[in-house]
């Protein structure tokens, strides 16, 4: 069970009436009602009327009357010239369509007017907003890149407007949008960032969402056990919140995550309390329902008395008008109430349907082939030549220049001694030459430092220089490496970065190494230009050799870049 977090929204003002937008952002339906309460519609101008309307409508979404908080809702949006007003109207009737609508997404024409009043307002918080719900249209139809363009524009604006709670928000839903198409270390990224910011704000119920996201993605990627280390501490925070849905939901997630991390027992444990409190969950759903359909009942037994004591008074003829439409609008009753069934079966079909894909996805290229031995079998090969040269050709040198070293020596004509002794300077140059090539053969690129030490001084010199700032993350990767695999991983990240110098103007760039049993995966980001994909053949910037090396280790490499949204590269190599 993943998150998403909508944007929320706040919008001050002062008069009793005109705190209505206030109050539904804190989603305080009690003083909504004591407003409701000391007031008179019909004694209201228009304006206040629209208040009014929008304060019933929150009220009765919040008891799920759908039908009528839709209705009031209209009503309010009718009364209203104030385009908040209408942009926060339009707003709850889009949650109403996601909530019980058949495909759960908002009606376009109302995502389209909340865009065009952002717009129009200039007000970059209502725009994230409005942003938010065609952004979760394009998750509903499973276009997750779709998403995650419409998302990265939602964090670029936040950004822009130093919107601190709109930028965790959006963030937060990156990581999930990268979660969902399997780009793992962007997840990673992001969620770590993301629970960072949460933590600092002291805010229980964010922290114990961002922890359950974050142990999918740890179950994802195989690190079980933090998955239920993290399901559990999110569990304990919200011990005293009255969220029964989040509850249930974290007790499935840790008997999955205890039954992965192969703590049977405990997974037992968690699946049967999982067990009894979704049974209480839906008794007790049950039980409202029930309450609702007595109530309607006796509603109605009472419309059908009533209507049987005034019908002696009419005519056969209205008695039978009279009578169809009792049965019409019991009809109707029972047409909505086993139309919600419906839509709640439908809904709990998708949402199985969605997870079982997403587990499709995790248990996809689980057969990983050996690394390639061309690198290993150049490092030999320059070994070889480099011994070769050294004991043998180099060996024959030395004898050759110590022999006309002693002719020289013993020589008295001029001439030959001349001739004698340019032959040696020419034997000589030779043999510091030889000498030069076998020491380069032999030397290693990254010398003692490693493949992680060797990039940390590649992004001090590099960042030495001013003109952008390098950063290099690594995890995972503490001695597992052969050096022909580490010689290989540091030429590819060298000429990405030689790129990101040469055509991205970028202000910085991140190098993200993670090691897994399996692979090691790079991330290299940056904040630059960005590119058209289609044209990789034309831009000079020597992608092809990169991928050429990378395919030379049987890895993969994913291109994610946009122009002015700067470039995110993938890159996964297995290991033997």
């Amino acid at each position: 069970m993943l998150i998403l977090t909508s944007i929320q929204q706040v919008i001050a003002q002062a008069q009793p009436l005109d705190s209505v937008m206030n109050i539904l952002n804190r989603n305080d339906i009690a003083q909504l009602r004591e407003i409701v309460k000391n007031h008179d519609v019909n004694d209201l101008n228009k304006s206040d009327q629209a208040l009014y309307f929008l304060a019933t409508g929150g009220i009765k979404c919040a008891i799920d009357d759908f039908e009528n908080a839709y209705k009031d809702l209209q009503k309010a949006k009718n009364h209203s010239d104030d385009k908040r007003v209408i942009f926060m109207a339009n707003d709850y009737m889009m949650e109403l369509s996601n909530s019980a609508s058949e495909l759960q997404v908002a009606p376009e024409s109302l995502m389209i007017e909340n865009l065009s009043i952002a717009t129009e307002l200039n007000d970059p918080t209502l725009l994230i907003k409005s942003k938010f719900y065609f952004m979760f249209k394009e998750i509903q139809l499973g276009n997750y890149a779709q998403a995650q363009d419409i998302c990265y524009e939602m964090r670029n604006i936040s950004i822009e407007n130093d919107l601190k709670q709109e930028l965790i928000d959006t963030e937060f839903n990156l990581g999930t949008l990268h979660y969902y198409q399997a780009q793992n270390d962007s997840a990673l990224f992001y969620y770590q960032k993301n629970l960072a910011d949460v933590i600092a704000k002291k805010d229980t119920f964010d922290i114990a969402v961002r922890l359950n996201n974050l142990a999918m993605l740890q179950m994802a990627i195989g690190k079980n056990q933090a998955a239920v280390d993290n399901l559990i501490e999110a569990k304990e925070l919200i011990k005293n919140k009255n969220d029964k849905e989040l509850s249930v939901g974290l007790l499935r997630n840790i008997a999955d995550a205890q039954t992965a991390a192969g703590n049977y027992k405990e997974a037992i444990d968690y699946y049967n309390q999982f067990i009894s409190e979704e049974d209480s969950l839906e008794r007790s759903d049950i039980a409202q329902n029930l309450k609702e359909l007595q109530t309607k009942y006796e509603t109605a037994e009472k419309d059908l008395e009533n209507a049987e004591l005034t019908a002696k008074n009419l005519t056969s003829k209205n008695k039978i008008y009279l009578l169809l439409f009792i049965l019409a609008c019991i009809t109707g009753i029972g047409a909505y109430l086993f139309n919600r069934m419906r839509q709640k079966q439908k809904l709990l079909a998708a949402q199985a349907e969605a997870q079982k894909q997403r587990e499709e996805k995790l248990l996809r290229d689980q057969e990983l082939a050996g690394i390639d031995a061309m690198i290993t079998g150049q490092e030999k090969e320059r070994k070889k030549i480099a011994q070769d040269l050294h004991d043998d050709i180099g060996s024959s040198l030395t004898t050759a220049r110590m022999c006309i070293e002693n002719v020289i020596g013993k020589s008295n004509q001029v001439e030959n001694k001349k001739i004698l002794e340019n032959a040696y300077d020419l034997l000589n140059d030779t043999y510091t030459k030889v000498r030069n090539i076998s020491h380069a053969q032999k030397s290693s690129v990254l010398s003692s430092h490693g493949l992680i030490g060797t990039l940390e001084q590649l992004a001090s010199r590099i960042n030495a220089g001013k003109s952008i700032q390098v950063e290099v993350i690594h995890h995972g990767l503490q001695g597992n490496l052969s050096n022909s695999m580490e010689l290989g991983l540091f030429r590819i990240i060298q000429e990405l970065l030689n790129n990101t110098i040469k055509h991205a103007e970028a202000q910085n760039a991140s190098i993200i190494l993670t090691g897994y049993e399996d692979h090691v995966s790079i991330m290299v980001e940056d904040d630059g230009n960005g590119f058209i994909p289609e044209n990789l053949n034309n831009n000079g910037t020597g992608l092809d050799s990169i991928n050429t090396r990378v395919q030379n280790l049987d890895g993969t490499m994913e291109i994610d870049t946009k122009l002015k949204r700067g470039t995110t590269i993938n890159i996964e190599i297995p290991l033997v």
